[in-house]
Order: C-alpha cells, then structure tokens, then sequence
C-alpha cells in the first residue's frame, strides 16, 4: 500500500486489527477521543498527517465537518481507518480491506463503483450515494451525488 502525502485517505476494513495499524506507526493516530478534546488537540497539532482509528464514529455531522475543516484550513493531510461505510465519503481516495489484505482501491468515487465486491465484503453504499442511485435509475437524477448538500440542491431544482 503506497501513501501519498498529498491525498486524503479512507481505509474501509471489516477487521481494524493491530496488523493493519502497524502499517502506519510512523503517524500520529487518534482513537476515539471526544469532539472537544480532538478540536483542542488538533488546534494546535505539528504533524502534518494524522491517522483517525474509528474516531469519527463518536463524531455527531457537524462535529465532523467541522474537524475536516480545521483540519484543511492546517493542510493537514489524513487517513481514516473505519469500518463505517458512511464515513467512506470524507477521504478522496478509497482502499477497502478483507480482513488482512487489500480487496479494492482508488479513487472513492471509483471504488464506490464497485457495489458487488463491497456487498460481498459486508458492506453496502453510504446512504446518500445509494439513494442517488435509485433515483437515477426511476431518471430522477441524471448522476450519483456524494454529498447531501448537492443532493438536496439538486432535487429542490
């Protein structure tokens, strides 16, 4: 697995396992730590990449937002470990684990493409992406949005 430094990562995995955090020892990683204590820890933080394990699962939305803000306004680059499908959507690259080895990469919006391996592994679309889907499909739309915002805007047109 190559990391580039200048993109932001989301690794989807169906077993957050020590192997898999070893691959990132050299960066700071954050475990599920509260909004207050991470937005003051990060206000002031050095590294310019950080490693998030399952912490955005105890984010609420605008907490998290929030968080990415911050964390783009500090150009601070990171990689989300997960195994929340939802959370798939903060990253603009995607690499999903089986376990122990990788099972597809790439662009979020390419990986996402590949609905079959993903539901073979555990896992469905985030919510917004699937629902962009079936009114696609009943031509309600004429693309798959991966935003909510978008989305809203769009059908309200």
């Amino acid at each position: 697995m190559n990391i580039n430094e200048n993109r932001n990562y989301v690794i989807l995995s169906n077993c957050i396992n020590n192997e898999l955090l070893d691959k990132f020892k050299d960066y700071p990683i954050i475990n599920n730590m509260n909004y207050l204590d991470l937005k003051s820890k990060l206000e002031f933080f050095s590294s310019k990449r950080i490693v998030f394990n399952e912490t955005f699962y105890y984010l609420k939305n605008n907490e998290k937002k929030e968080i990415l803000d911050l964390l783009n306004k500090q150009n601070i680059k990171y990689i989300i470990i997960t195994s929340n499908v939802e959370e798939v959507l903060y990253g603009e690259y995607l690499i999903v684990y089986d376990y122990d080895k990788i099972a597809v990469e790439g662009l979020t919006k390419e990986v996402l493409k590949e609905e079959k391996i993903l539901k073979k592994l555990g896992f469905g679309l985030p919510f917004i992406v699937d629902l962009s889907i079936q009114l696609e499909f009943y031509e309600c739309l004429d693309k798959v949005y991966f935003d909510v915002d978008s989305l809203v805007g769009e059908l309200w047109n």
